[in-house]
């Protein structure tokens, strides 16, 4: 896909990330430019025993039928450890925003927490640099300066990609450290679609991207019609999922 010949990108990208809990019972939102979906997983207090999506806004018509590959969710023990959901399905098959969501609800049911939020503010490339944080409940969890897609700050990650962050490298890192990388990696990812000009492409599967997830598959993507209009631009202002900042 190419990139926006119109101007260059002088804003940022933010993600929101809410979850609730109360006896046996997780409820997940997430919203950014790109997407709004909400998550409720319901357990026995040992294993997922119901996980259900709902897609508000979305970029692809066929989004809302991932909701139901998220059954594949049931039987996942309750951990802290956020990379235990990508081994006990496949995530090509899922929404990755709700899996993820999932994923995280799971983690607080885990924690034995009540609430969890998450915020990222991700600026738009100037001259090759970006700058990315994320707030875990208000206060800054990461802070990261990107050149030309390599973090150079903090030192201990200079050098690194952000798509090296996969759960294979996190999977030893502390559960909470980890549960916010992937939140952000996931966060910087998306940010780089806000300049990228989808809406030339009239089903996901001229977007000739990979089969990275359920609308992209073969036999699904030919079918998962532009949602023209469903982009919000979260530059200024309050910001997704507003009301309940810490």
């Amino acid at each position: 896909p190419r990139r926006h010949p119109r101007h260059r990108m002088t804003g940022r990208f933010r993600r929101a990330i809410r979850l609730d809990a109360a006896a046996g019972i997780v409820r997940g939102e997430v919203e950014d430019d790109f997407h709004h979906f909400v998550v409720t997983v319901r357990h026995d207090g040992g294993r997922v025993t119901e996980a259900i999506g709902s897609a508000l806004r979305y970029p692809w018509s066929r989004c809302p039928g991932a909701a139901a590959a998220l059954e594949a969710v049931v039987g996942l023990p309750i951990s802290t450890d956020p990379t235990a959901i990508y081994g006990h399905l496949d995530p090509l098959g899922q929404c990755t925003h709700m899996l993820e969501l999932a994923g995280l609800a799971v983690g607080l049911a885990g924690q034995g927490e009540p609430r969890r939020r998450y915020d990222v503010s991700v600026t738009d490339p100037d001259g090759g640099r970006v700058e990315a944080l994320l707030l875990r409940d208000g206060a800054a969890a990461e802070q990261w300066v990107l050149e030309a897609g390599v973090i150079v700050s903090p030192a201990g990650r200079a050098g690194q990609r952000p798509a090296d962050l996969r759960t294979a490298a996190l999977k030893d890192l502390p559960h909470a450290e980890a549960e916010g990388l992937l939140v952000l990696r996931r966060a910087i990812r998306l940010a780089a679609a806000r300049d990228l000009e989808v809406d030339r492409f009239a089903t996901a599967a001229d977007f000739s991207r990979r089969p990275a997830c359920f609308v992209f598959r073969p036999g699904v993507a030919e079918h998962a019609h532009r949602r023209y209009g469903s982009v919000r631009d979260f530059s200024a202002g309050p910001g997704p999922l507003p009301g309940d900042l810490p």
